[in-house]
């Protein structure tokens, strides 16, 4: 006969303001008696799920103090640098404490007159190896007329957590925003938008809901009764971190002011809304329950990021809130990106996944020649096997009939490389192996073959001096200036050394990263526009002399140009397309296939 549970008592919380305007709050956490009365020790999280840095929430939190159930001060130790010992008692324990909030991001704190954004990871501590305890969140003291939106359902005045894990998984948005609805095959959709930007606020809720039915068509239907995006403006902000029931997003709102704002925004929610199945259900065994005080690395980021990062293409053309044209520029930009960058050379998509969290999240100067990137890199991939699937089911299927299969055999638990694999073998009729050895596993160049064959696309590599307007294409000076390449990049638009490209006539040359350069041979050079200018006025094969300063010595170093091999892709339609590549492109984006250059 099976054992009743009785109910764990929850975490009583309340959050109150301390200073609107220099970002700080009050956290108050009642821990029941049962949770405490042997002696506890007390966590905060080190990271968010999502977001695979350690990011040290404790340094935002201050001026701890614990009484016992009588209001009497009781000894508290700290333990660790997210960890606090508190003496056991029969009472219970009140902990107080204060929370620095001035980072506007999605995986942090921000706090001010205007709203305030909470996350779990940042704000709740726990109590450790009691992680199925329940919490039942209170505000207190905000601002008259401010609402609460989040995806917690809400009893008498609190919101209610069934435990840590959802605690966690569920941020808090507080304040005046404006409150859309709609629903889609029986859910509720909440959009909560806070910020001014210059967009319609209509053309984004069509364009959300279009999207949850694009995705709604991959899998049948969705895994929740409600959802909700929480949607922040912000100048020159942009982000987005996935949750089981709702997602953070934030968006620039001058980039509504162009069409292609809209596309990038929605390509954003597509994103995000794809993880409530990729990752936050379907996910790699490490990826939840989590250990929340130390990196929990993965090697199926690709697969989780990067895939996702091809599908939200996928989303925006099927639900028709983004055109061809628009996509296939991204789509060359990162094949472009991912056929040039040296680092494709040095790290696989496995290794980029598991090194994430000392890698990806930690850029250096040396990043771009080390590293590729499992949302850029994953996509180029995923973009290749959907090609591969494609063919082998006659145009029908592609990456997202492999995500309806593995949601099918696996649902909401966990997926390995293994239930990956096999799921393409079954699809492909063959094993996938080699491609995962090359492609996965291994550092294989991107290859467009498959790619081109199954939808009658050119993928066309073009030098720079091809790509010049008709008014320069046989101007010789236009030509000659095109050509010549030293293998610099530049930080903005300072003269200062971002990056030297491996064996290129600037590492030949002894050129570093953060040298700022003075003069291209005697000419001074104020800027990254003035250095290539001048480095143009050579041609290749040419030396010139450059002056270059370094942590406060100025030295010269002779540079022998060469001609530019880096070739940038171009995403035409086939005039000669067969009616089965045509179909087949339909069946991949839901759009016509392109009747000119896309």
């Amino acid at each position: 006969m099976a054992v009743k549970q009785i109910p764990l008592e929850p975490v009583l919380a309340t959050l109150r303001p301390i200073s609107l305007t220099m970002h700080e709050i009050e956290v108050e956490l009642v821990f029941p008696a049962e949770a405490v009365e042997g002696g506890a020790v007390l966590a905060l999280p080190v990271w968010t799920p999502g977001s695979y840095l350690v990011r040290d929430y404790a340094r935002f939190l201050d001026r701890l103090e614990v009484a016992d159930g009588a209001g009497q001060p009781s000894p508290v130790r700290k333990a660790g640098t997210h960890r606090w010992r508190v003496e056991g008692s029969a009472r219970g324990l009140k902990v107080t404490y204060r929370l620095f909030c001035n980072d506007l991001t999605v995986r942090t704190n921000h706090v001010d007159a205007q709203h305030a954004h909470l996350v779990g990871a940042a704000t709740f501590l726990y109590v450790e190896g009691q992680a199925p305890r329940p919490y039942e969140v209170r505000f207190e003291g905000w601002p008259k007329g401010w609402r609460v939106a989040t995806s917690l359902p809400r009893r008498e005045g609190s919101y209610l957590a069934e435990d840590h894990d959802t605690l966690v998984d569920s941020p808090f948005e507080l304040g005046t925003f404006r409150m859309h609805t709609f629903r889609a095959r029986g859910c509720e959709f909440q959009v909560a938008i806070t910020g001014q930007h210059p967009g319609d606020e209509g053309r984004i809720m069509d364009g959300a809901e279009a999207i949850v039915g694009a995705a709604a068509r991959i899998f049948g239907g969705f895994p929740f009764r409600r959802y909700l995006f929480l949607l922040t403006f912000s100048p020159k902000a942009r982000g987005g971190l996935e949750h089981r029931d709702c997602t953070s997003l934030l968006a620039d709102p001058q980039q509504l002011e162009r069409a292609e704002g809209y596309y990038d925004l929605f390509t954003l929610i597509a994103h995000e809304f794809f993880h409530v199945w990729n990752v936050k259900r379907m996910r790699d065994a490490v990826l939840g329950p989590f250990d929340y005080q130390a990196e929990n690395p993965s090697r199926l980021l690709w697969f989780h990021e990067g895939f996702t990062s091809f599908i939200q293409y996928d989303l925006v053309l099927k639900a028709g809130v983004a055109p061809w044209s628009w996509v296939s520029r991204k789509l060359a930009a990162s094949w472009t990106d991912n056929t040039t960058r040296a680092g494709r050379l040095e790290q696989s998509l496995e290794e980029a996944s598991f090194d994430a969290w000392i890698r990806h999240y930690k850029p250096t100067e040396f990043s771009a020649n080390g590293t590729v990137s499992y949302y850029d890199m994953g996509a180029m991939v995923g973009w290749m096997l959907d090609a591969e699937l494609r063919l082998a089911t006659g145009g029908a299927k592609g990456l997202d009939g492999l995500f309806a299969l593995l949601w099918e055999r696996h649902g909401d638990g966990p997926v390995t490389d293994a239930d990956v694999r096999e799921a393409c073998r079954d699809l492909l009729g063959r094993d996938p192996q080699a491609f995962w050895a090359a492609h996965i596993q291994g550092r294989a160049p991107l290859d467009a073959a498959g790619i081109e064959k199954a939808y009658g696309l050119r993928l066309n590599a073009r030098a720079p001096w091809e790509a010049l307007p008709a008014s320069e294409a046989e101007d010789p000076d236009a030509l000659r200036r095109a050509r010549v390449w030293a293998g610099l990049t530049f930080q903005g638009g300072a003269a200062l050394v971002q990056n030297v490209v491996p064996g290129s006539p600037a590492a030949k040359a002894g050129l570093g990263y953060g040298m700022e350069i003075l003069a291209v041979d005697g000419w001074r050079t104020a800027s990254a526009q003035e250095v290539q200018g001048r480095l143009g006025d050579a041609g290749p094969g040419d030396q010139v002399r450059i002056l270059a300063s370094e942590r406060g010595r100025i030295e010269t170093f002779p540079l022998t140009l060469a001609e530019n091999p880096q070739r940038a892709v171009h995403i035409v339609a086939d005039p000669k397309a067969t009616p089965a590549q045509k179909a087949a492109f339909q069946a991949w984006t839901g759009q016509p296939f392109p009747a000119r250059r896309a």
